[in-house]
């Protein structure tokens, strides 16, 4: 919304969730983004779930009423089936079944809040929940990630692989491109696979890069047009700790056995020169501006 209609001003995101790396991305793409506007009729209800590639979320009540049910990281686990699969209501009478739910009466009890109108709500990474509509409810949300949490989504996405790697393991020998297939049907199912992950991670490093050579230089013309003002907002001390977490990031793909088979011609800058020009764009700044602490 605030992208098809920017002249609107229909809402400002908080400043405590402005970091929005996810967004962000998908700006660049122009594509369609994590941003929603949500409405409910009193009695509806979202089934239990963890948000997209583990991010965070938050969500601000425009009118009515939500019950929200919160689970910390880990107690989904109780919740699962004998297959494996978790449940679709956690207030389902079907998890006093022993026999199909074996772990549930394991699981600690929800955290609930009630949300009322104009209240804001933020949901942590990988924390499970289920959302009623107590009232007719209309209410504007985001899913974000950025340098706090985006170990939490790098690790998500090896689970993710993994899972695919394990359903197709049988065909592991049987072809060639057994790896490649392995990414395509993990972006089928996620939305990403490590190639693109790796171009989300350029994308963050790009703008950083650029917004602190142009405080060093002074010179705004090196500032891309598409920058958010959200990094002026920010400063360059949150730019160069985004930094930190990008080439944390990188350093682990470069680590990491399944990204080392990919086709890195098709990628748009190696992870290696990336690492190097974040590298070199802190050790540059550093001095003038004292942007990096050891």
């Amino acid at each position: 919304m605030s992208r098809d209609f920017p002249d609107h001003n229909v809402y400002v995101t908080p400043m405590f969730f402005s970091s929005d790396w996810l967004n962000e991305y998908w700006d660049t793409l122009e594509v369609d983004d994590y941003r929603f506007v949500y409405m409910g009729p009193k009695g509806s209800w979202t089934p239990f779930h963890a948000d997209v590639f583990r991010s965070y979320s938050w969500s601000a009540n425009i009118c009515g009423r939500k019950k929200w049910l919160l689970y910390p990281p880990g107690q989904e686990e109780f919740l699962r089936d004998t297959h494996g699969n978790l449940t679709y209501d956690v207030t389902s009478t079907e998890l006093r079944d022993r026999g199909l739910f074996p772990h549930s009466e394991e699981a600690c009890q929800p955290l609930e809040i009630i949300q009322e109108a104009g209240e804001i709500i933020f949901v942590p990474s990988g924390w499970h929940h289920q959302v009623y509509n107590l009232e007719d409810t209309i209410s504007i949300n985001h899913n974000w990630l950025n340098g706090c949490n985006i170990d939490i989504m790098w690790q998500f996405l090896q689970n993710e692989l993994s899972s695919v790697q394990k359903e197709i393991n049988e065909w592991r020998n049987t072809m060639d491109s057994w790896h490649q297939h392995c990414q395509v049907i993990m972006k089928a199912c996620s939305g990403i696979d490590y190639g693109e992950f790796a171009s989300f991670l350029k994308i963050i490093a790009d703008n950083r890069m650029a917004f602190l050579n142009a405080c060093s230089s002074g010179d705004s013309s090196d500032y891309p047009r598409h920058l958010s003002e959200t990094l002026t907002a920010l400063g360059p001390y949150h730019a160069a700790f985004d930094l930190q977490r990008v080439a944390h990031i990188l350093e682990c793909l470069l680590c990491n056995e399944d990204f080392k088979r990919l086709d890195h011609s098709a990628l748009t800058l190696q992870p290696e020169t990336m690492l190097q020009q974040i590298r070199d764009t802190i050790q540059s700044t550093r001095g003038q501006h004292l942007l990096y602490q050891e």
